[in-house]
């Protein structure tokens, strides 16, 4: 502290000085000796930028003296400025201060700023200059030229500098350099260690071994020698910098941080000493400040394997997984497989969510037990919560390779028989039997033998539980559960009763109470037990939804619908209790409420299966489709292979036609899931993109069981269709539509029937069934199509009722208008026709069906407006432009009528003859 004082005082003291001096050198005329005496006086005493001042002064006053110069640059030396060193110096050699002189200094200048061309050329035998003052400057010479690649000059200099009669160090510098020439570096190894004995500080000795050193392979003997030369010259900052690289590379991370650490202060943001300080940190644990160190060589374009390999780990101690994530993806194509930082990235992912993308790095991670048996078991788990059946699988035949504690086995259990793997109750078995202590692992164990029906095994099982843990109720409500699966009523009430009086036999009792007085057929008891429960346990939603099962059964979920809306308003943040209600709503049909209450819950990763399932089939059966679109997306951007939200989105682009997007969401989805249906659906939106191989191709590797149902006929149905073999068509799509006599089943029937040549049939069966379906909006307009050839009457019939149900129906309107015009209507046809033309007013066919109304009515320049407003646009109909052409005949306007002739090429017989009847009536 007081060394800090003193300097400050000293520097205050050296700018008075300077400030006094430039004053007085203002107001007198002081000769260039007084100044160079003042420098000399200031330099003495440690005043060197008074010194320099001073020094450039005398020069100002004499700038051809040679000594001020000299003493400058000697100066300059001293502070390491050898840039400032080399041109002083030589400025003084050329002014005529002795060579002798003048030459070792700049020799030394040349050295420590890496100027080996003008080394080079340095006279180390100036006249004047001793032997020892040679062998200095010839030694420098020497390593310069060697640099440089002059090998024969290095040579002759070495012959010449060998006869120099000194015993100077830099003499056995120049011997050992013999050896260098000779690559033998043994020999000079053992040279420049006896040199090191005679001058154990000597810069150049110390800095030849560390070299030699590393050359040999040797780095901790040259940090050794490294931390010693550093130590005698701490400001050259060059070997500091590369003592401390040094250091951090043999791991001795204590001695390389306060070189580290005092590097820094010139140069905060420096990327390898930011790189160097991250290193250290992270070994000392200090990972936030390592990470900070390690993104600031980052910014700073350091971006090695090294620099992203520690701040991806560093980042990842800390749980910054973002971080890891970003720095070790950087590095994971270059690191080997298996290596620790793919463990490190891929667990990352999983924490991002970014499952598949982890899966691809731990395919590259072989597994060791103890270590990989979670993270296989995590990353199982998440992919198969996103329905990636195919990756889940694949992580946990990881797993099960190394798989070994009670623990791991119990995870690998649970997630094999997720995914119907038998072998799951054999691990989970293991596990128990490796800690029987676990009631995790008792609990996961019983529920699946349960869930597979072996009541005998959850039953010994529950038993072994009870005996290891008789104070706990789970396994006596196991048991009494089992019992009344199996009728032993009078047993199960006696496991019952035993798990009642223990302290941590909570509601389950109560539940499984009610389920035992169902089983045994006294569901009045049962609702009037739960009515009890529920009485001081009113918002409890397991036994409300209990109760509404029962009282449902009876006709009367009314009154606990009633209660839990009571319940709900008392507190609305319970999704729970909403969810429950909106479920009893929907089974007493009233889908109006369901919709009101899952409408202010949008949805994320955190909500309930159940309530995406809900919402989408209440949305669907509402026909809400905007809504249902967005919300299936919505479901889709969380779990993009979830099948009930991907059957969903497909009901919905099927019922808007858009099959390639059906295909392609299927296609997508059985990549990561093989699903049955869904490669029905696959089958089936190829049948309708008319793509009838890849269609056989999935049906022909089904089962007769398979083809036999309702579904696949309708898909062989279609596929006949497309093969032109309408006959073998008929009965698939007859028992496709026996099964759902929906519109698609239908219009594919009437298809069938009508390509074998069974028209009155397909008529029958039509009228049939747009009777018994009155909403089949589709079906009716293609019987009143078939209608008009045989009775306009009941066409017309036909179209008004399914006006009266889509009242903005463009083809309806305009058809109807049609064939009121036809009738003479031409009120009611105008009626039709305007609102047709308001929907589509770029439609010709429209448009000329109101134009032909106005020329009944004698209104021909309204009609001509009309046509006015499409003639620019193609009109795919002849008749349509024929009418025009008609029109403007008719309003004299030959020319125009003449020239719209003369543009068009008619397609039909009928469209040719009658324009050429026109010209001819014409005499176009």
């Amino acid at each position: 502290m007081t060394k800090h004082k003193t300097n400050k005082l000293i520097k205050r003291t050296t700018l008075a000085v300077m400030l006094t001096s430039a004053l007085l050198s203002g107001c007198s005329e002081k000769s260039m000796e007084s100044h160079l005496a003042d420098a000399r006086n200031y330099a003495s005493q440690q005043q060197l930028d008074a010194a320099i001042v001073e020094y450039k002064n005398a020069i100002q006053k004499a700038p051809n003296a040679a000594e001020p110069r000299f003493e400058l640059g000697k100066l300059y030396l001293q502070q390491n400025n050898f840039a400032a060193a080399e041109k002083e110096l030589n400025k003084a050699m050329d002014l005529g201060h002795p060579v002798s002189q003048v030459i070792p200094l700049l020799s030394v200048a040349y050295q420590q700023s890496g100027a080996e061309n003008a080394l080079s050329e340095l006279d180390y035998r100036a006249e004047g200059m001793t032997a020892v003052e040679s062998a200095e400057v010839g030694f420098y010479k020497l390593q310069a030229l060697m640099q440089l690649g002059k090998t024969e000059e290095a040579q002759a200099l070495l012959a010449d500098l060998s006869t120099l009669d000194t015993s100077s160090v830099y003499k056995g510098l120049i011997d050992s350099y013999v050896f260098v020439l000779n690559n033998d570096m043994e020999g000079a190894l053992a040279a420049t260690e006896a040199l090191r004995e005679q001058a154990p500080t000597n810069k150049d000795v110390l800095q030849q071994l560390a070299k030699i050193y590393l050359q040999n392979g040797e780095p901790e003997k040259a940090a050794e020698v490294y931390g010693v030369y550093v130590s005698q010259f701490p400001d050259d900052v060059t070997s500091k910098f590369a003592y401390a690289a040094l250091l951090i590379e043999i791991r001795d991370l204590e001695k390389a941080a306060p070189i580290v650490n005092d590097l820094l202060t010139l140069n905060e943001n420096h990327p390898l000493l930011n790189t160097f300080k991250g290193i250290i940190e992270s070994a000392n644990e200090n990972y936030a400040k390592a990470l900070e160190h390690l993104e600031i060589a980052v910014q700073n374009g350091r971006s090695d394997q090294v620099v992203r390999l520690v701040a991806g780990f560093s980042a990842y101690q800390i749980q910054d997984f973002e971080a890891a994530q970003r720095h070790l993806t950087m590095v994971a194509s270059s690191l080997p497989d298996n290596h620790p930082g793919l463990r490190m990235l891929a667990d990352s992912m999983l924490q991002l969510g970014e499952n598949d993308e982890a899966l691809e790095v731990l395919a590259r991670v072989e597994g060791e037990q103890g270590i990989d048996a979670a993270l296989f078991s995590k990353a199982s788990y998440q992919l198969l919560k996103d329905g990636n059946v195919v990756g889940a699988k694949q992580m946990v035949e990881k797993s099960e390779a190394v798989s070994a504690t009670a623990e791991d086995l119990s995870r690998l259990g649970v997630l094999q028989l997720s995914l119907n793997d038998i072998d799951g109750l054999v691990n989970l078995e293991e596990a128990v039997e490796k800690a029987p202590e676990s009631v995790t692992s008792q609990a996961t164990l019983l529920r699946a033998y349960i869930a597979t029906n072996q009541l005998d095994k959850a039953k010994v099982a529950a038993k072994e539980w009870h005996e290891q843990s008789p104070e706990t109720a789970a396994p006596l409500i196991y048991l009494g559960n089992i019992a009344t699966a199996e009728g032993a009523y009078q047993e199960a009430a006696q496991y019952l009763d035993k798990a009642s009086g223990l302290s941590d036999a909570g509601n389950e009792v109560t539940y499984s109470r009610a389920n035992l007085l169902v089983a045994e057929g006294k569901k009045e008891n049962a609702i009037a037990f739960i009515r009890a429960f529920i009485d001081e346990n009113p918002a409890d939603v397991q036994a409300l939804a209990l109760w509404f099962a029962l009282a449902a059964e009876e006709g009367d979920g009314n009154a606990v619908i009633a209660h839990t809306q009571t319940q709900f308003n008392k507190n609305k943040s319970d999704l729970k209790l909403r969810l429950l209600l909106a479920r009893m709503y929907s089974i007493n049909g009233q889908l109006d409420n369901t919709v009101s209450l899952l409408a202010d819950v949008e949805g994320d990763e955190s909500s309930p299966q159940v309530f995406w399932n809900l919402k989408g089939q209440t949305l669907i059966a509402t026909n809400n489709v905007k809504e249902a679109t967005a919300f299936f997306d919505r479901w889709l951007s969380f779990y993009p292979q979830d099948k009930n939200a991907v059957l969903g989105k497909l009901l919905i682009v099927d019922s808007q036609k858009q099959f390639k997007q059906g295909l392609a969401l299927t296609d997508k989805v059985l990549a990561k899931r093989p699903d049955a249906q869904l490669t029905l659906m696959k089958a089936y939106f190829h049948s309708r993109l008319g793509q009838a191989k890849p269609a056989w191709e999935i049906i022909n590797s089904t089962t007769d069981d398979v083809k036999a149902l309702p579904f696949v006929r309708g898909i062989i149905a279609r596929l006949h269709l497309i093969e032109k073999a309408p006959e073998q068509a008929v009965e698939h799509a007859k028992a496709a539509y026996d099964a759902t006599p929906n519109s698609d089943n239908a219009l594919l029937l009437v298809a069938a029937l009508e390509m074998s040549g069974k028209k009155e049939q397909a008529f029958s069966f039509l009228e049939k069934h747009v009777g018994a379906h009155n909403n089949d909006v589709q079906s009716a307009m293609l019987l009143a199509e078939r209608q008009i050839r045989s009775d306009r009457k009941a066409a017309i019939d036909t179209y008004e009722q399914v006006l009266s149900k889509t009242p903005d129906n463009f083809v309806v309107l305009n058809n109807l208008a049609y064939l009121a015009f036809e009738d003479g209507e031409l009120k009611r046809a105008e009626e039709l026709a305007k609102k047709a033309v308001s929907l589509q007013r770029e439609n010709a066919d429209a448009v000329d069906t109101l134009a032909q109304i106005y020329i009944a009515k004698g209104d021909k320049e309204a009609a001509l407006a009309l046509y006015e407003q499409v003639s620019a646009g193609p009109i795919a109909s002849d008749e349509v432009y024929l009418n025009h052409v008609d029109l403007l005949l008719a309003l004299d306007k030959e020319a125009l009528a003449k020239r719209r002739l003369a543009s068009r090429e008619f397609s039909s017989e009928a469209a040719k003859q009658r324009a050429e009847n026109i010209k001819q009536q014409h005499g176009l």
